[in-house]
């Protein structure tokens, strides 16, 4: 269309250049509010890892499986907390070196997000874990009350920082196989007695766990004879006992036996396991008859520092 005059006789020119601008302007507008959004969208979706076995990176020596490229974001509302959950279970997929089944429930406001980068609480469920030590369990349950992490940090460097320690409980589900991967664990320091001597080593073999007697059977060895340890609820003081026996009973033992079993009996009661920020400390047990075969349950509380550096193995 060209140009025309009005009823005074002046020149009036087409307004297509100034509406193709404005539609410019407008969208340029939008984008920049469409990329705020997104990067709200992935603050939220990294706050979710908050638990002692959630780490930030592979393995060394690479994945033996790939689970896929990280779920996608989506700048719409109410998505967040499951954005969340679905981070988490990637990234622990990637973690272990075999699992049956993760799942991650998280609970999530907007303004303790927003304003405190906080999430809470957060549950993750899980069955038959393996770590790339051989670490396992039949199956896990943790809960972290509250995370709180560097907001500054997520969104610079999509760094995952806590800002205060990541407290909750845990019950896990072991077999005799998953006890005996777990004493005679690398990271699991055997326990020394009380004149700072070194004390029992554990065997991986011959593990039992006994419904029916609420206890477990396992071995070590000291000072060249191997010893029979019976782990069993305790006293609300004293919430695992342990007795400690040598196998070859001619042999007079009986006060070396004594000090093995204050020992391990201290051991578990005051165990801390660390991941790398991480603290395990040993609340109960207890012997179930529940499931194909007999299982020990421990109860744990958990403390999380800061989150397992990427490449370390457990």
């Amino acid at each position: 269309m060209g140009s025309r005059l009005n009823s005074r006789g002046l020149i009036i020119r087409p307004r297509k250049n100034v509406r193709h601008n404005l539609h410019i302007k407008t969208m340029t507008i939008s984008r920049r509010v469409f990329l705020l959004a997104v990067a709200i969208l992935h603050l939220g979706s990294t706050d979710g890892f908050s638990l002692s076995m959630v780490a930030s990176g592979a393995p060394r020596g690479g994945f033996k499986r790939n689970f896929g490229p990280l779920p996608s974001i989506k700048p719409s509302s109410g998505v967040t907390s499951g954005l969340i959950s679905q981070l988490a279970v990637v990234a622990l997929k990637l973690r272990l070196k075999d699992q049956c089944g993760v799942k991650c429930d998280v609970s999530a406001s907007s303004s303790d997000l927003l304003l405190r980068g906080r999430v809470g609480p957060v549950t993750v469920r899980g069955r038959g874990w393996q770590s790339q030590l051989g670490l396992s369990c039949r199956a896990i349950e943790a809960t972290v009350d509250s995370c709180e992490l560097d907001v500054g940090k997520i969104i610079s460097i999509r760094k995952l920082k806590l800002t205060v320690p990541a407290k909750g409980q845990a019950m896990v589900a072991l077999n005799g196989i998953d006890f005996a991967s777990f004493i005679t664990h690398p990271l699991m320091k055997p326990p020394g007695l009380s004149n700072g001597a070194e004390g029992i080593k554990f065997l991986k073999d011959e593990v039992t766990i006994n419904a029916r007697t609420g206890t477990v059977q396992f071995y070590g060895s000291y000072l060249g004879e191997k010893w029979e340890l019976t782990l069993q609820r305790g006293s609300e003081s004293e919430r695992a006992l342990v007795t400690v026996s040598p196998v070859n009973q001619s042999t007079d033992l009986a006060e070396v036996a004594d000090q093995l079993t204050e020992s391990v009996s201290n051991f578990f009661n005051a165990m801390v396991f660390e991941l790398d920020g991480t603290f395990l400390t040993f609340k109960d047990m207890m012997v179930t008859s529940k499931g194909a075969e007999p299982t020990l349950m421990l109860a744990l509380h958990i403390t999380v520092r800061k989150f397992p550096s990427p490449g370390l193995e457990f």
